[in-house]
């Protein structure tokens, strides 16, 4: 009779630790998301939720342009440093677009940010570049470019930062 109600607790404990695993694994996968346990967490099958700030959409014409996260400061998430201009990119296969298209920059984020800035990466300098209806113009000549997109968010009297993001991407005119 004591060995059945044993055997019935421990059932019943392992299904109770069954059922708060299934329910706790996305806790747990936003808990362990960027640490080092990470890796450990999905070889176990555990699922890694990592969520980002917003990322701008670029593209020219029809051709969608790929962006990298670069630094950011957003909520829960805290701040990032990356390292800037072109060295993210390095080894990133350029995009090719034609000379002197119009390059559009967009957040499908709501709400939109506060301000939008365009910097084109040249050797060790940034260019600011003029966005007029979130959009720019290729350069003219062939060649590879840079460039970086920083977007940020304040309160509506614009005294408080709300959060801020950005991304580099990287192109070939033809």
């Amino acid at each position: 009779m004591r060995r059945k109600k044993t055997f019935i607790i421990s059932v019943t404990g392992f299904l109770a630790l069954l059922v708060v695993f299934i329910y706790l694994t996305p806790f747990v996968g936003k808990l362990v998301a960027n640490t080092r346990f990470e890796g450990y967490a999905r070889s176990v099958g555990i699922r890694i939720i990592k969520k980002s700030p917003p990322l701008p959409s670029v593209t020219s014409g029809q051709t969608q342009i790929p962006v990298i996260q670069s630094s950011y400061c957003w909520g829960n998430l805290g701040c990032v440093d990356y390292a800037g201009g072109n060295t993210m990119l390095k080894g990133v296969t350029p995009t090719a677009i034609t000379s002197e298209g119009d390059i559009t920059v967009s957040f499908a984020y709501k709400p939109a940010p506060n301000g939008l800035n365009i910097q084109q990466f040249v050797d060790d300098k940034t260019i600011q570049i003029p966005l007029i209806n979130g959009s720019f113009n290729a350069p003219k000549e062939q060649g590879t470019y840079y460039y970086g997109i920083s977007a940020f968010w304040t309160t509506d009297d614009g005294e408080f930062s709300k959060g801020d993001t950005s991304a580099v991407f990287v192109i070939e005119v033809r």
